[in-house]
């Protein structure tokens, strides 16, 4: 696999407006709350999500996903075998919506079984995030959102407590809510990456190409990053 194009032109923090700046604030918040939830258990994200469970590469944790039917959305979290991994992770989250269940498509047979992708989130084996990535098509199979309904699809994305770990549906909510501005930056690369690779081959071909697997990455340096903030408060 190919290294994917890694974002190194992120926001800063001291771009954006005090009242911006107290919402990633806010967020920052309850990400750590609920990373010091799962501590005081002496659990992190990752090992939570594994619980008992041997953990086998591919496999989808929890098994059949965590699925909240009146949101719209449904996420998991899997790993790939090593060798695959296009940068260093223990595995990875996917963010879905129902997209046309919340407006943002028309019903299309072709797509009806698949939810559309948002985001990827990179774990390290600690249950800190490390990073976002953004990828093909073919590899969720689901409908292809354009930037604004991505951005959409994130800002709808909620798991009710009584689907799933609370504490983990809160991180990623959080987590989502934190680096929104570094997540649309990633889709707008992403979608100057999908326009230069469709210049000489129909579009549908490249979201069918198993070669091109992850479009791009952002890593984030999770501590450093809330730092960062509060000092721009």
């Amino acid at each position: 696999m190919k290294l994917p194009r890694v974002l190194n032109n992120t926001p800063e923090w001291t771009q954006f407006s005090n009242a911006e700046l107290k919402i990633s604030l806010k967020a920052a918040t309850k990400l750590v709350s609920s990373l010091q939830a799962l501590s005081e258990k002496n659990q992190q994200v990752v090992q939570t999500l594994i619980a008992d469970d041997v953990f086998v590469e591919w496999n989808h944790y929890p098994e059949n996903d965590v699925r909240d039917e009146k949101n719209a959305s449904q996420y998991f979290y899997h790993a790939h075998p090593g060798l695959q991994r296009p940068f260093v992770e223990h595995g990875h989250f996917h963010l879905f919506v129902h997209a046309e269940k919340i407006g943002l498509r028309r019903p299309d047979s072709r797509y009806s079984p698949a939810p559309a992708h948002l985001i990827a989130v990179s774990m390290d084996a600690q249950g800190i995030p490390s990073g976002f990535f953004v990828v093909n098509r073919w590899v969720t199979k689901g409908a292809w959102l354009t930037k604004a309904q991505c951005e959409q699809g994130l800002q709808h994305f909620k798991i009710q407590a009584s689907k799933g770990k609370k504490e983990i549906n809160t991180f990623l909510l959080a987590l989502v809510q934190l680096y929104r501005h570094h997540i649309s930056a990633l889709l707008e690369q992403r979608d100057v990456i999908m326009k230069k690779l469709s210049e000489k081959r129909d579009r549908r071909t490249v979201f069918a190409d198993p070669q091109i697997e992850v479009l791009c990455y952002v890593p984030i340096q999770l501590m450093d990053d809330i730092a960062a903030l509060e000092a721009a408060m």
